[in-house]
């Protein structure tokens, strides 16, 4: 592997340790500041919200303004110093004030990385995972060191583990070239145009459905965790179990795509995550619970790998980090404004359980609305090719 391939592997492995930090945690830590489940809900919803507009915007200024180097190191370090206040403060108006301002620049790395990664990678876009799997194999590490932190000091250590992991994203972001063959549009219009592709902005409906009844169950996953008497350490494993299932899966993604139709993993990736739901709604057993994310590390591999790989098709020249960032914002951020705030409703209203059991539902449409979106591309309709610019030829002549 080369240096450039090095550099993305290590940019892959910071961020995610940065991600395997804060999300298993992080709803815990604002419990623990006083927040009750429904305000919780409406903060992570807000969040989610700041992050649909940020990763987009990230996304387009590395296309049009920054480039790929100059976005990631800008927005790095600015995440470093917002979350070391959040971590420092003991006011709640402060932690959630800077939370927010956070989630303005944090969500950007996603989508730029992405974009570099797809760059390096070329016509053989189905090779992506083999980067992204290096994230899920930090994230399993991430959040059981964390963990064990957390249950040897205290909440406010996972902070700590956030700030040096950025800032080391920042570090290796000076690594990267300035300039890539991604940023060819220079037009203001970018997200615009992404949005007007019809099978994208289809499937970017049937991806909202879908992440949104995810974040309904992960959202509160940790605290319901919490709520059974499960120790710190298996609310993080958990988090890792589900990692652990999506390090294969991605590094085989390039085998499984030239063999099963990229529609069928996608609409099979949405039925795991159902069925983990419908486990979830069935059983009060803390160990069956945290099995459960066996289902979403499957379906989570198969839906963000194919994801990625299907929007990389489809978006319009010159716009990838924008079209990668269009997708974050939808997966990360309006799915989980949405999600969230939904699920803290009906939690506060009545409890967990019947709110595991609506996601049920909320998932099982989004299963049929990823089928009926993603059979409408010819480009995912048959194994990707190892090569060549066929794929390009399909997201062309795309229906």
């Amino acid at each position: 592997m080369r240096g450039p391939k090095l550099v993305a592997v290590g940019l892959y492995i910071a961020t995610f340790v940065a991600v395997g930090a804060v999300a298993p945690y992080i709803n815990v830590f604002f419990e623990s500041l006083g927040l009750s489940l429904g305000e919780i809900g409406i903060l992570a919803a807000v969040l989610a919200l700041v992050a649909l507009i940020a990763a987009p915007v990230w996304g387009a200024l590395a296309d049009q303004l920054l480039g790929s180097r100059a976005a990631l190191v800008v927005a790095a370090l600015a995440a470093a110093a917002l979350s070391a206040v959040v971590g420092l403060t003991n006011v709640v108006i402060v932690a959630v004030l800077f939370a927010i301002l956070y989630q303005m620049v944090a969500p950007g790395l996603g989508p730029i990385l992405d974009a570099y990664t797809l760059d390096l990678v070329g016509e053989n876009r189905n090779r992506y995972s083999l980067f992204r799997a290096w994230g899920s194999a930090a994230f399993v590490v991430a959040v059981v060191v964390v963990g064990i932190l957390v249950d040897a000091t205290s909440l406010r250590a996972l902070f700590g583990v956030l700030v040096v992991t950025l800032s080391v994203v920042a570090v290796l972001a000076l690594l990267i070239p300035a300039r890539t063959s991604t940023h060819a549009a220079r037009s203001l219009g970018g997200v615009s145009e992404v949005l007007r592709a019809r099978p994208l902005a289809a499937f970017l409906v049937a991806s909202l459905i879908v992440w949104s009844a995810n974040a309904m169950i992960n959202a509160f996953f940790s605290i319901y965790l919490v709520s059974l008497n499960a120790p710190t350490v298996l609310v993080g494993s958990a988090w890792a179990v589900g990692a652990l299932v999506e390090v294969p899966i991605m590094l085989a993604f390039p085998l499984i795509a030239r063999r099963v139709a990229l529609n069928r993993l996608l609409a099979l990736g949405a039925v795991a995550f159902l069925a983990r739901i419908v486990v979830l709604s069935l059983t009060s057993d803390p160990y069956v619970a945290a099995a459960t994310f066996v289902l979403h590390g499957f379906g989570y591999a198969l839906l963000l790998v194919g994801g990625v790989t299907y929007v990389a098709g489809l978006a319009p020249r010159g716009r990838a980090a924008t079209a990668q960032g269009v997708f974050a914002g939808v997966a990360a951020g309006l799915a989980m404004a949405l999600g969230p705030a939904v699920a803290g409703l009906v939690a506060n209203a009545t409890n967990l359980h019947t709110m595991f059991v609506v996601a049920a539902g909320v998932m099982a449409v989004g299963v049929i609305a990823m089928t009926i979106a993603v059979s409408s591309s010819r480009f995912a309709a048959r194994p990707l090719p190892s090569g060549a610019d066929q794929a390009s030829t399909d997201a062309a002549t795309a229906a």
